[in-house]
């Protein structure tokens, strides 16, 4: 058995749980599984995102995440208009 399996069963023993195996979809958020490691995006969200604002046909580019980023408090910041950005979020 692995440290993985061994952890959750002690989980289940103390919280009512249904172990549901590999997830590919959860919580919006998909996953996908390669030699490499694991692959996190929200296609679909984004994809429903661009069609509400008619932006689907724009060009698409890659951003990669960086991991273990120190923020700092921003001085300068330009006006957005608040109601807009509210509706982006609120998808």
């Amino acid at each position: 058995m692995t440290e993985i399996e061994q952890f959750k069963n002690r989980l289940k023993v103390v919280f009512e749980m249904t172990d549901l195996g590999m997830f590919s979809y959860f919580l919006g958020m998909e996953f996908v599984y390669t030699n490499q490691g694991i692959i996190l995006h929200q296609r679909k969200y984004i994809n429903e995102v661009l069609n509400r604002f008619n932006m689907d046909q724009c060009n698409g580019v890659r951003v990669l995440a960086a991991g273990n980023l120190k923020l700092i408090e921003a001085t300068e910041e330009i006006v957005v208009d608040s109601t807009l950005f509210k509706q982006i979020l609120e998808v």
